[in-house]
């Protein structure tokens, strides 16, 4: 009876939560829910005791299900410190876009001048920003004579949070990313995508081939987003047993598992409950946490960002809309592209295939001693590749060109 009155209130809070966004009213519907069944199964279950007898089990009864299901509410009910805050890297800048939210955005010039289309760096995620760490390795390409640009995709890092979080798509990254390019001031650019950055990019330049000059997939993202993909997960089977059960501790807290299933009936009610400070450092503790699935396992666990975005996150990958196939549109187009990927990249090896046989002439590189930060794992090599199909010179790595993976590759198919 406990089972089932768990159940028809869980039910009850998310299927109230899709007609109503405020906590009190959905809280409160599934807490009321869960009483009547609980009511109802202890007169069932003593109806035929003495007065006496029905009356001390039904006190009991009452006690031992207002215990199972206050507890755990109370505990939901406690929010997390907010994310801690980090200074402003020095040039930091703020863009206005079109409906007054603002993009976080850094230049590092050219050395020793501009001589070539500019670098937009595409950060991973989607919501994970982080500009303190990466701009100091990306940076380094301006010594190719092109400005590289970088910033915080919506909703993460110190760009804007969206008061509606069902705002954030592929989408809107891709119309924000045009908005960054005639920020910038440039006719073409050339685009470096890490993970969802190039599903990012690969998106943006199946709409604006005319203004991409070349690009990088380094560790890519699924090219077409899935419905209820999982792909992204794959890092914590990585992980060892004590991580993981840390990793399954802040999931399954119940203030974050409600928040999380709530982004899914409807985001805005996962928002007015928990907002983003809360959920951003929530969502800063599990990548924390899952770094190390993210390397290979005698590689240093990367740095934790000051501050991802959890609803830029978790509303794209919660989306139950079927992405456009843009492959058809990519197989037309001639734009020279280079794909990276690591021999314990967690992410699947068809991902880096499909990016190869969508994309014409486009050549893969195989990094052996990297996993999906290749460009903080083998940050010399990284720049070399880069720099090297950056200026057309030959790539100091040779291309991989089977269909099947390296035998030293660790990752899944």
């Amino acid at each position: 009876m406990l089972v089932v009155a768990i159940g028809v209130g869980w039910s009850t809070v998310f299927g109230v939560a899709q007609v109503s966004d405020r906590p009190a009213v959905f809280l409160a519907a599934g807490l009321a829910a869960y009483g009547a069944v609980l009511a109802a199964g202890g007169w069932l279950l003593t109806r035929r005791l003495s007065t006496r007898a029905a009356t001390r089990a039904r006190i009991v009864w009452a006690a031992v299900s207002a215990a199972l299901v206050l507890v755990p509410t109370a505990w939901a009910l406690i929010a997390p410190n907010a994310p801690r805050a980090v200074p402003d890297p020095a040039g930091l800048r703020h863009w206005a876009l079109p409906d007054g939210t603002r993009l976080a955005a850094l230049l590092v010039p050219a050395r020793p001048r501009a001589t070539g289309d500019p670098i937009v760096f595409l950060h991973g995620g989607p919501g994970v920003a982080d500009m303190d760490h990466d701009a100091p390795v990306l940076g380094k390409l301006a010594d190719t004579g092109r400005d590289v640009w970088l910033y915080d995709q919506l909703g993460t890092g110190r760009s804007s949070r969206l008061a509606d979080p069902s705002g954030y798509s592929l989408e809107r990254d891709v119309a924000d990313l045009e908005q960054v390019r005639r920020r910038i001031g440039a006719d073409r650019i050339v685009l470096i995508g890490h993970s969802y950055g190039a599903t990012l990019a690969a998106n943006y330049l199946a709409r604006h081939p005319e203004r991409v000059s070349r690009v990088v997939f380094s560790s890519p993202g699924r090219l077409v987003p899935q419905v209820g993909d999982v792909s992204g997960t794959g890092m914590i089977g990585r992980l060892d047993t004590r991580q993981q059960l840390a990793v399954f501790g802040s999931i399954l807290s119940p203030r974050a598992m409600l928040t999380w299933n709530l982004v899914r009936a409807n985001p805005r009610a996962a928002h007015a409950l928990s907002g983003d400070d809360e959920m951003d450092a929530r969502f800063a503790t599990l990548y924390r946490q899952s770094a190390p699935g993210l390397v290979c396992a005698d590689s240093p666990t990367p740095p934790t960002p000051a501050r991802p975005g959890f609803y830029a996150n978790q509303v794209p990958l919660a989306s139950t809309r079927q992405a456009d196939d843009i492959r058809p549109t990519l197989a037309g187009l001639r734009v020279p592209a280079l794909i990276l990927k690591g021999a314990c990249d967690y992410l699947p090896w068809s991902f880096a295939t499909d990016y190869r046989r969508s994309v014409p002439g486009s050549q893969l590189i195989f990094f052996d001693r990297a996993g999906h930060q290749t460009y903080v794992e083998q940050e010399a090599e990284f720049l070399a590749v880069v720099r090297a199909f950056l200026t057309g010179a030959p790539s100091p790595v040779p291309p991989w060109q089977g269909a099947e993976p390296p035998s030293n590759y660790q990752g899944v198919r």
